[in-house]
């Protein structure tokens, strides 16, 4: 129904919203890739009936339309209601306040409001509910210590060595994001990446020297290696108008595994040659989707999640194939890592609980059946950007969970009954 215009730096259109004649609607032309083009974002009419869009005005939220006239949406936490006649999509007069402290995702710019056609406002105020602090755990779950401050982050990765962990972190006012590194003792983070686009999802060469990350600087996803330190310039190593997002650098430094989205918005692992020609090739491409791949210890596997069941389980095979195929979960899976001699397999069940299944990896692949660990409140993913809520220790021993630290209780609704009536114009 629409095309991304990239003159304007469009990355994204969402949060659509059918206006009265049921042919029309209102909805957000985002931009991810920088501040600059982020500027140039904003709520515009589209129709069923063209591929033509209008220009409304400057915003970056979701977006509602509610009688005898307004358009809804957020501005600094504040949702406004701004006169508009939805027969010739003209504003008129300013912005009217609504309500304050809305809760406001600024990551994927949703705001978590409804409005109907009676008069009827629900709304949610403002919560700490993407907050999250590093906490080491030991398996039986007992606390171990923190690591850094708590804030809006996801994507814990633990160097090789161990020292370290690398993880992305979002700035609460403009929604972009950059690469972080913690000592995993603890200490002040150092930053990796300041780009004015999205960087995320950082994973670790083998011998920890570099990182290779996401970053959204063209109007998509592409793939870019740094230096860990922080030091020198980014290196753009494959660019293409999918989305794509890192998963594993393989143990011998030649391949990075990385997800990609296809047509049908269905989840495909790819194959990235660090070295050469950087020619990608397709190594899980189905009917289904598959995420968060992981190399062996031995680089003979990869562990990875798929849907193909009808929900998500965790599966194992040979790299780089042909080979066999086996099952590790039996009650859903997600998010599988290795210890580092390639004795155990973890992952998170779907009710949170860490498994954790004994494995052999010669002559062939094998696994007995998985047990639980324990429990963990991860904070809860947000974004396609947010992949990983846990790492793991090279013995298997700790494990390092990306902890919700906001409030144990949901934020209550506000119900407010003709809201339009209480607007002070």
């Amino acid at each position: 129904m629409t095309r991304l215009d990239s003159s304007r730096g469009d990355t994204s259109h969402r949060w659509p919203y059918f206006l009265p004649d049921g042919r029309h609607y209102v909805y957000l032309v985002a931009s991810f890739a920088s501040s600059g083009e982020r500027d140039k974002m904003g709520i515009y009419a589209g129709s069923l009936d063209s591929q033509e869009d209008r220009f409304l005005l400057r915003a970056n939220s979701s977006v509602g339309y509610a009688p005898p006239g307004y358009l809804l949406f957020v501005r600094d936490r504040n949702l406004l209601a701004q006169p508009f006649d939805p027969g010739d999509f003209r504003l008129t007069g300013e912005p009217i306040p609504v309500a304050e402290g809305i809760q406001y995702f600024a990551q994927i710019y949703d705001a978590l409001f409804s409005v109907s056609t009676n008069g009827v406002l629900l709304y949610q105020s403002n919560a700490s509910s993407s907050i999250a602090q590093l906490v080491w755990f030991d398996r039986g779950g007992r606390r171990l210590g923190p690591v850094g401050t708590p804030g809006d982050q996801a994507d814990p990765m633990i160097s090789p060595d161990g020292r370290r962990v690398a993880l992305h972190v979002i700035d609460p006012q403009t929604g972009n994001m950059d690469i972080w590194a913690y000592e995993s003792t603890g200490g002040v983070a150092a930053r990796l990446t300041s780009h004015p686009g999205i960087d995320a999802g950082a994973i670790w060469s083998p011998d920890g020297k570099q990182i290779a990350f996401t970053s959204i600087r063209g109007g998509h996803a592409d793939l870019y290696l740094k230096s860990s330190s922080g030091a020198g310039a980014e290196e753009a190593i494959f660019k293409s108008e999918r989305s794509k997002y890192l998963t594993d650098w393989s143990a011998d430094g030649r391949y990075i595994l990385f997800r990609a989205a296809d047509a049908e918005s269905k989840f495909e692992l790819w194959l990235l040659p660090v070295s050469g020609d950087r020619k990608p090739s397709p190594f899980i491409k189905t009917t289904y989707s598959v995420d968060d791949g992981q190399f062996s210890p031995d680089g003979h596997f990869v562990a990875y999640a798929s849907n193909e069941s009808g929900r998500w389980e965790i599966y194992v095979t040979a790299f780089p194939g042909p080979g066999g195929n086996w099952k590790v979960s039996s009650e859903g899976g997600s998010e599988p890592r290795w210890r580092r001699d390639g004795k155990e397999l973890f992952y998170l069940a779907p009710d949170g609980t860490l498994m954790a299944a004994t494995v052999r990896l010669t002559p062939t692949f094998e696994a007995d059946p998985s047990k639980p660990l324990f429990s963990i409140r991860r904070r809860e993913p947000v974004s396609t950007n947010d992949v990983y809520s846990y790492d793991v220790s090279a013995d298997g021993q700790r494990f390092l969970v990306n902890t919700d630290v906001g409030e144990t209780t949901t934020t209550p609704l506000t119900v407010v009954s003709d809201w339009a009536a209480n607007l002070k114009r």
